[in-house]
């Protein structure tokens, strides 16, 4: 009995907010909203600086903090974290109940999913998820890492092979450009990052540079035991058998569980 009141005065915040005190707002977008917004039940309901900033409020002549102070803050150091995250926009604020699985495989992606969210940080292997395009593993990623900064509020960024990555590197060796001698910044960012996404891995064999970015940076991740999702359109155990001399792959399977994700195009539900 007396650990049940005892967990009843430590409860802060309510099961509608799943203990959180944060609430997605789907219809942010048409309103011109924010996508996150304090629990109307158990924070807005005890709010009585009026969601003012600094969020204190005057009683008995002194100024108190707010009891929604902690949520608030915590709202706006999120939208810090996940403007930076670098998730396409088509993804963005997307919640793993946005993913509607199609298949059996996807069925297993999901749940895997839910075990990341519900175990984390205590997560020993990270995703490889692999398949014909448009079955959701881009969405998937996208999603799982939404989840993470929404409810942990841990840096994370998403980066894409074939669309970014290199590019990047290749503008930090001209002079000139914004980010001119700051590759090895850029590199140690994406190998120190809590959570990163890397989109479209193994569709990159053509220079002995970018095999060897590709197997620093995997094995960077892979040394400091970082969390790390890959997605591509290729089985890895036949895409990346020779990429790096088969390091790439051997690191890999270390650090990820590697799941399919076949069937359908996903875009074709939407």
């Amino acid at each position: 009995m007396k650990n049940e009141l005892k967990t009843k005065k430590k409860a802060k915040y309510c099961d509608y907010c799943e203990n959180t005190g944060i609430i997605h707002n789907h219809h942010f977008e048409e309103l011109g909203e924010n996508a996150l917004v304090p629990c109307p039940r158990c924070v807005v309901s005890k709010c009585l600086c009026g969601g003012e900033d600094p969020y204190f409020f005057y009683k008995e002549g002194k100024i108190e903090e707010c009891f929604c102070r902690d949520t608030r803050m915590k709202i706006i150091k999120i939208n810090m974290i996940y403007n930076r995250s670098g998730i396409n926009r088509k993804f963005r604020w997307m919640r793993l109940n946005d993913f509607k699985s199609l298949s059996r495989q996807a069925d297993d992606a999901k749940n895997s999913a839910y075990d990341i969210l519900k175990q984390f940080p205590d997560v020993k292997k990270g995703l490889f998820l692999w398949g014909n395009p448009g079955t959701g593993k881009t969405l998937l990623a996208s999603i799982i890492l939404t989840e993470l900064i929404i409810r942990y509020a841990v840096e994370g960024r998403f980066i894409s092979i074939s669309r970014n990555l290199f590019k990047t590197l290749q503008e930090s060796f001209h002079e000139g450009s914004e980010t001119f001698g700051e590759s090895g910044k850029i590199e140690k960012e994406l190998a120190d990052v809590d959570i990163l996404i890397v989109d479209d891995f193994g569709i990159q064999k053509d220079t002995e540079w970018k095999q060897e970015t590709l197997y620093d940076l995997v094995d960077a991740r892979y040394e400091a035991e970082k969390f790390t999702i890959f997605t591509s359109n290729n089985n890895p155990h036949k895409a990346l058998k020779d990429l790096s001399q088969g390091r790439i792959l051997s690191r890999i399977k270390e650090m990820c569980r590697i799941l399919e994700i076949s069937g359908e195009d996903y875009r074709d539900n939407l």
